[in-house]
């Protein structure tokens, strides 16, 4: 079964809790292939960090999984709703326009099936 993003972030959540000392290794260098693609912004990282290291959970979370995961809504209400920053919008829209998530959609835009790109997966595995 295919998971939601919602789920997919609530499941990542968990796991940075977890503080384990992998998951966290690979949430970095996750977050530094977003960033050193411009897919999160760096300069904003004392901000905005707490949001561009879920981001980067969930990216490897799914990987870890081996699941495609679903985003089912882009209405910034249902993000607040969920405890989660209406920036993770613009940010999965960043991955997709950089080919780090495809989306079964768009080019342009996140929505819909969202896969993680070979590339990330290939970082995590090694």
């Amino acid at each position: 079964m295919m998971k939601t993003l919602f789920l997919l972030v609530d499941e990542a959540r968990e796991r940075l809790k977890q503080n384990s000392h992998e998951f966290n290794d690979k949430c970095e260098i996750v977050l530094s292939i977003l960033r050193s693609s411009g897919a999160v912004p760096y300069r904003r990282s004392t901000l905005n960090g707490h949001v561009h290291k879920l981001l980067s959970a969930c990216i490897v979370h799914a990987v870890e999984l081996g699941e495609t995961f679903r985003m089912t809504s882009r209405m910034h209400k249902k993000f607040h709703e969920m405890n989660i920053s209406t920036k993770f919008v613009s940010y999965l829209d960043k991955l997709v326009e950089e080919k780090l998530l495809s989306s079964n959609i768009s080019n342009e835009k996140a929505g819909g099936d969202l896969t993680v790109s070979n590339d990330i997966a290939k970082f995590l595995r090694t």
